[in-house]
């Protein structure tokens, strides 16, 4: 079975170089995407999405099971050095996931977010226009929470650094949902 890549119909900016309509624009095709990214994950994870807290342990220890870690080209290293700044060269990895692990790693930070807002009403899948130096600006986030958004994808993304890091928490998810229970 071949996973599905999430392919917006439109060229991909970095959100912070997004105008506003632009930034509403992939926010309306991400929503309609929820649906058929999480029925794909559920089918080719075979692990029951029901939106529990304790799903998010299952997921997640699929994910490390099934994530596939290459090593990067020098080209791709000399690359990332030669745009980096000095300071921040200590932060580049020389391993990397392939597509399909990057797939499934945005997959599960929006089941992630359905979890969370489907167990606490009041939150929702929303999008910050500014300030613009706002780290998650013209993101899909979770909104509602108390002086928060819930940025799912830069969380999850996080914990794909550290898998990179050979750091492998089976309760990383379900830790996360319960730290952010604290912030509603």
């Amino acid at each position: 079975m071949e996973y599905k890549l999430m392919q917006p119909p439109f060229v991909m900016k970095e959100y912070s170089e997004m105008s506003k309509n632009e930034a509403k624009e992939h926010f309306n095709w991400f929503k309609r995407q929820i649906p058929s990214r999480l029925e794909q994950l559920g089918a080719f994870s075979q692990i029951h999405l029901d939106y529990s807290d304790r799903s998010l342990i299952a997921i997640w220890e699929w994910y490390l099971s099934n994530v596939q870690i290459q090593n990067k080209s020098a080209s791709e290293l000399e690359e990332e050095y030669s745009e980096t700044e000095e300071w921040l060269k200590g932060y580049i990895y020389d391993k990397k996931l392939d597509t399909k692990s990057q797939a499934f790693t945005l997959d599960i930070a929006i089941y992630l977010g359905e979890v969370v807002k489907s167990n606490h009403s009041g939150l929702d899948w929303g999008v910050v226009f500014k300030p613009k130096s706002y780290v998650s600006v013209n993101r899909p986030v979770i909104v509602g929470f108390r002086n928060k958004d819930m940025d799912v994808i830069r969380i999850v993304s996080n914990k794909m650094y550290a898998i990179l890091k050979e750091q492998r928490n089976p309760n990383a998810l379900f830790d996360i949902y319960h730290i952010w229970e604290g912030y509603i």
